[in-house]
């Protein structure tokens, strides 16, 4: 029994996939306009483009990579936009709405999928100043319900057990399996290995944690470094 299947020659001269075109547009300072008229197409087609409703050429990478200054391969391949977890206020850590629209973060370097931001958004004027600065760290011990061991006496982010309180700090194993937590972050006057209260007088010794995990870096330029939000 012969069984014919129909070929379709497939488009070599196309790709279809994610790319970096807008980020790139928009690290370069220009809009979609301004790309479409020294392409010399029109502002829908670099939509298209970007959103993947229409094949990206070889060619046309190419051509986008010289206006924006880049190289084709930074158009091609998409980079992975790391999650804003929530924002830092003094030690605390508010969660960012999950009923509203994600916010991520393009990145100029390879990361998984279980990276997240932390944004430092501070009431106190006098610590205003590190406002916008974005905390890295992995998700894992999170999404697992553990304390990191890499977490121990490092700047970390850690939920209290049986609580909705998440905040900033640096973390000391105690006898018993608790933990003393200290406010060590760049933004308080407190020397780094001092255990000293929590603002507003908050408990810092005998805790217990529901998770815990390091921070991994801390971005205090974003922009400098090519790191731009994502359009939602």
């Amino acid at each position: 029994m012969n069984i014919q299947l129909n070929k379709i020659a497939p488009d070599r001269g196309t790709l279809k996939m994610p790319n970096n075109l807008d980020m790139l547009i928009r690290k370069a300072g220009m809009m979609r306009k301004e790309v479409a008229e020294r392409k010399g197409i029109r502002p829908e087609t670099v939509s298209r483009h970007i959103s993947g409703a229409l094949n990206f050429s070889i060619k046309d990478a190419e051509e986008y990579a010289i206006i924006l200054g880049c190289t084709p391969q930074d158009v091609l391949f998409a980079q992975n936009a790391v999650p804003l977890f929530g924002y830092l206020d003094e030690s605390r850590v508010t969660l960012v709405d999950p009923s509203d629209a994600e916010i991520a973060y393009h990145v100029p370097y390879p990361v998984d999928d279980y990276r997240r931001f932390i944004m430092a958004s501070h009431t106190p004027k006098e610590k205003q100043w590190a406002n916008g600065r974005l905390y890295n760290f992995c998700s894992r011990a999170v999404k697992a319900q553990i304390v990191d061991p890499s977490s121990i006496m490092q700047l970390c982010v850690f939920k209290i057990a049986k609580t909705k309180i998440i905040r900033f700090g640096v973390v000391y194993p105690e006898p018993g399996g608790t933990y003393a937590v200290g406010n060590s972050d760049s933004h308080n006057n407190t020397a780094q290995g001092v255990v000293p209260g929590f603002d507003n007088g908050e408990q810092n010794t005998g805790l217990s944690l529901a998770w815990c995990t390091p921070i991994l870096t801390c971005v205090m330029q974003s922009e400098l470094l090519g790191i731009v939000q994502k359009d939602q």
